[in-house]
């Protein structure tokens, strides 16, 4: 696989996770999708047929269940059609309240527990394992590994935290800088593989639920910028037999020059900075 296929899959599924979080608004989404139509072979054809349900166009059968079903599909079917249409179904839902869709507050991931959207969620065997033995030195050593797990996505990591502090007491401890645990930085732009280890051993012997939360941003942002060893890891699915094209996507400019809106975007920093990066990369 070369480095622009990996850059694709790394964008595609930053894309499709930053409509699980509430760091981007959606103009900004739909206005990075809309960059990436000029990106060939950026979007997948969309499909319909046994294996891929079309999209619903009442709003009245737009619910949480039904964006994860029509999520699931998109990591299969990454056609710009059913991104716009996430897109559309993510702000029903947020202009609705619904649990998991709601703003989130600025002070921190796991904060709110209460419009977390647990729904589906199942523990890993580890970690349910040691929230059973009810030890809180060993569900932190599971939450640790399944921050190390590049299978999950940061929301599954935060549902696993939402989930073992509902059931160990006392599974943080207050935020302390010392010897053995220094300070977190809060620029992306010097955060690399190593400051991530650093900042795991700073866990290791302070383990604040401030510090896991900034673990799971750095992951985050080494992950959308493909530093190794950050990837997402997927399970291939097995191969379905070719089907007829059921809609071809119509394609925008062929222009190759960066928007003024991913120029800017760059210089936003964040989340939005990344994967503005990313696009600009692909072009």
């Amino acid at each position: 696989m070369d480095d622009k296929t990996k850059k694709k899959q790394t964008l595609r599924q930053n894309l499709l996770e930053q409509l699980t979080r509430n760091d981007l608004e959606g103009d900004e989404i739909r206005k990075l999708v809309a960059s990436c139509s000029n990106i060939a072979d950026f979007f997948d054809d969309y499909r319909v047929n046994e294996i891929f349900a079309a999209i619903e166009p009442d709003e009245l059968d737009w619910n949480a269940g039904y964006f994860d079903r029509q999520r699931k599909l998109a990591q299969n079917n990454f056609a710009e059609m059913r991104i716009n249409h996430l897109i559309d179904v993510r702000e029903h839902l947020i202009r609705n309240g619904i649990a998991g869709f709601a703003k989130a507050s600025v002070t921190g991931h796991t904060e709110g527990t209460k419009t977390m959207n647990m729904q589906g969620y199942l523990p890993g065997t580890n970690l349910a394992k040691m929230v059973e033995q009810g030890v809180p030195g060993m569900v932190r050593s599971a939450l640790i590994n399944e921050l190390e797990n590049n299978r999950l996505e940061d929301n599954e990591i935060i549902k696993a935290v939402v989930w073992a502090q509902d059931r160990i007491t006392n599974l943080f401890v207050d935020y302390e800088e010392n010897s053995l645990a220094g300070k977190m930085n809060n620029d992306p732009a010097q955060w690399d593989a190593d400051y991530y280890d650093l900042q795991t051993s700073y866990l290791n012997s302070n383990f604040a639920k401030a510090r896991f939360e900034h673990l799971i941003e750095v992951r985050n942002v080494l992950r959308m910028r493909g530093v190794k060893g950050f990837e997402r890891i997927t399970i291939k699915p097995k191969p379905q037999p070719h089907q007829a094209r059921a809609a071809s996507r119509p394609h925008s400019g062929s222009s190759s020059s960066p928007s003024g809106f991913l120029r800017i975007a760059v210089m936003a920093g964040g989340a939005l900075a990344v994967l503005a990066a990313l696009v600009i990369s692909l072009l």
